[in-house]
């Protein structure tokens, strides 16, 4: 028998049977009794918590089955604790209706056994407590999943293997679960700005359920901008033909995401800031403030700092934004993080499999030398590009012929000897000379870069707006890649006399 002193109520109407029960298990269990419904109800008020329920159906002269009707109740007050039904009824029905209605097990009174009973007592507690414990393991384990683990949103992943990407998701994981911080998400154009954005938005606990409102400062005109940020009544300007609803109310209890903050007007960044200080807008025209739940996400790929010294955006705000900043490098500080965008954007499931779509020599130069100025962009309409020129060409698998002409024009190494070192090889001048140098990785890298740029300035004829339009970056981008990489190298430049002569850097 048990040695455990679990507690029993016993719910029966026959005061003989409380005493038969309570002697007989005395060893092995402590006993409560309810003779009838109004002690049953009094023991509901004191809500003394009770390892089993053994429930007698019939609780009165009148035969009436009142213990089928009490075991939604009883479920009620002990919503945990098992319930046995211990009756002389051996009807099926009645078994199966007590079952439905929420009994753990059956028990016949005929049919008494000690050692039987004693065995049925204790499987059922035992099995319930595990069960109790499994449930509470499991709340547990979700509880610390849902505060640690993050969750990559399946329309929008955030992918990389490099241990830079892992980190960025970590601690965009750890700032999802305060929903009032505002976030700053800095790095070059076509890192993946926004996807990191959708990324904090679904690993949201408050918010994930909540509107995400991507806003795209550089693509709503000057005129429009402070309407469609805070809204606007009818008649305030001449399109006004309605109330407008601004996207932050239309974001209440969820994100916004303002992408390139850099470009926003002084003006209407004054009104974003207040917003910010109160969580409160008041759209044009109106005379009624509206307090929202707003978290603010924002991205650039300027640097702020800089923009604040010459007068481009407010130190205030800037002060404010910067409260967690979160930096993705560009793709080529994290080669490793190439080949799964690769895979992602060809939809294939492993390395494998794209050895059977694309050459080795492709997947190497794409994978190890070629420098990706518009980042993870550029990566997946390289992809697309290659895909149709493979088509086209009425090819098997995707060869260096079906690469996009920048990539092919920019790629300073010959692929064809899969020995190649990864490490140092031998590259043209930008005149075509054939001038050779023993180059690191991270130079190599540079000089790709560099390369891409003088060929686009000689295209177009140095007009700088031109060049950046050819290469899908903003103006101030290119400008701080050759600062940066003449800082950094500086011998690199003596091979780009146009880059040197229309910025101003080293000499040619």
């Amino acid at each position: 028998m048990s040695t455990k002193n679990y507690k029993i109520l016993l719910i029966d109407d026959d005061p003989q049977f409380h005493q038969e029960l309570r002697y007989a298990f005395r060893r092995s269990y402590v006993f409560e009794g309810a003779v009838g419904v109004p002690q049953l109800e009094k023991k509901f008020r004191e809500n003394t918590a009770f390892d089993l329920i053994l429930l007698d159906l019939v609780l009165d002269d009148s035969q009436h089955k009142i213990g089928l009707e009490l075991i939604g109740d009883i479920k009620t007050v002990y919503p945990k604790t098992p319930i046995i039904i211990v009756t002389n009824d051996k009807k099926i029905d009645t078994v199966v209706e007590a079952m439905r209605l929420g009994a753990t097990s059956f028990l016949h009174k005929g049919d008494y056994s000690l050692e039987e009973w004693d065995k049925a007592f204790r499987s059922v507690i035992e099995k319930s407590q595990l069960e109790q414990k499994t449930q509470a393991l499991e709340k547990k384990i979700e509880k610390l999943r849902a505060e640690y683990e993050y969750v990559n949103p399946p329309d929008y992943p955030l992918l990389g293997d490099s241990p830079q990407m892992e980190h960025i998701r970590r601690i965009l994981k750890t700032v999802a679960d305060d929903p009032s911080l505002t976030i700053l998400i800095t790095g070059e154009t076509g890192v993946g700005k926004s996807i990191a954005a959708r990324f904090l938005h679904y690993n949201s606990q408050s918010r994930r359920e909540q509107p995400f409102e991507e806003i795209l400062i550089s693509n709503i005109p000057a005129s429009l901008l402070e309407s469609t940020l805070f809204g606007a009544k009818k008649g305030t300007f001449t399109d006004a033909k309605a109330d407008i609803v601004g996207r932050l109310q239309l974001a209440d209890k969820g994100i916004v995401f303002l992408d390139e903050i850099g470009d926003l007007h002084l003006d209407i960044q004054a009104k974003l800031l207040q917003f910010l200080q109160t969580k409160t807008i008041r759209p044009i025209g109106s005379l009624k403030d509206i307090q929202l739940d707003v978290q603010i996400v924002a991205a650039t790929n300027k640097n702020l700092r800089e923009e604040v010294l010459k007068g481009n955006f407010r130190e205030d705000l800037y002060q404010r934004l910067k409260v967690f900043p979160i930096e993705i490098p560009p793709l080529r500080e994290r080669r490793e993080d190439i080949l799964p965008l690769l895979l992602h954007f060809m939809g294939l499931p492993s390395e494998e499999a794209l050895d059977k779509q694309m050459e080795r020599s492709v997947k190497q130069l794409l994978n190890q030398s070629y420098g990706w100025i518009g980042n993870i962009r550029e990566l997946e309409n390289a992809v697309k590009s290659m895909r149709v020129q493979c088509k086209v060409r009425g090819l098997q698998r995707i060869n260096l012929a079906c690469l996009p002409k920048e990539i092919q024009s920019n790629s300073a190494f010959e692929f064809e000897a899969e020995e190649q070192s990864a490490l140092s090889t031998s590259v043209p001048d930008s005149q075509g000379n054939g001038q050779s140098s023993r180059l690191s990785f991270e130079e190599k890298t540079a000089w790709n870069q560099l390369s891409e740029i003088e060929k686009a300035l000689i295209q177009k004829n140095g007009v700088k707006k031109d060049v950046a339009t050819l290469l899908d970056v903003k103006p101030d981008n290119i400008l701080y890649r050759i600062k940066a990489t003449y800082k950094k190298y500086p011998h690199l430049l003596a091979d780009f006399p146009v880059i040197c002569e229309k910025y101003k850097i080293g000499a040619p």
